[in-house]
């Protein structure tokens, strides 16, 4: 994902001149899967099983893969303005950082950025996907599906299908874990400190 001044988490520098990617024709026109509309969110979300939490929580149903950017979830319905519904909760529960909102529909790319439950401005795909991980290329181009990719990437894929109830206590789960190792390495940083006032 970028920021609002082009450059990727790792730092990545986007050249000013994007003419080319705007005479680009649609990416994913070649794939055996282009015929099939995809509708999906990038998120900066790392937890793939949280992704599918959050998904199931607010009523958005399908699959989620982890990548080394972020958690991808993939969703069952496709029409018209679910890619927006989708967006608008997971980006409120995210709060804080961007999602993506990508559809696919006869081979045309579009993604939108949402931050904070509202819906920003549209990214064209060259840009976003430049430095995204290769499972998502391969998702969005139509080369293969989330069920294939399942197939290939045991432990890495979710099924955010679940009822409320299992979601929220795998939130709360996921909570509870994440503030057990917040409080490891706190422990561990102030062990390794011979400074006992911990300046």
């Amino acid at each position: 994902m970028t920021d609002e001044q082009g450059r990727s988490d790792d730092g990545f520098d986007v050249p000013d001149d994007l003419s080319s990617l705007a005479d680009a024709k649609p990416m994913g026109e070649t794939g055996k899967h282009i015929d099939n509309d995809t509708v999906a969110l990038f998120t900066p979300i790392q937890n793939g099983r949280v992704l599918a939490a959050v998904c199931s929580l607010n009523g958005v149903k399908g699959q989620t893969i982890e990548t080394s950017a972020g958690a991808f979830a993939v969703l069952d319905d496709t029409s018209p303005g679910a890619v927006d519904a989708a967006g608008q909760v997971v980006s409120a529960f995210v709060k804080t950082q961007p999602i993506l909102a990508m559809e696919r529909r006869k081979g045309q790319i579009t993604i939108t950025r949402w931050l904070g439950g509202q819906k920003g401005d549209t990214v064209p795909p060259g840009l976003a996907l430049d430095q995204a991980p290769g499972v998502i290329h391969t998702l969005m181009a139509g080369t293969q599906t989330i069920e294939e990719l399942s197939k290939t990437h045991p432990g890495k894929t979710f099924e955010a299908r679940m009822g409320r109830f299992e979601a929220f206590k795998e939130l709360r789960r996921a909570s509870k874990a994440a503030k057990k190792q917040y409080q490891a390495q706190q422990e561990n940083k102030r062990n390794s400190n011979p400074d006992p006032s911990g300046e």
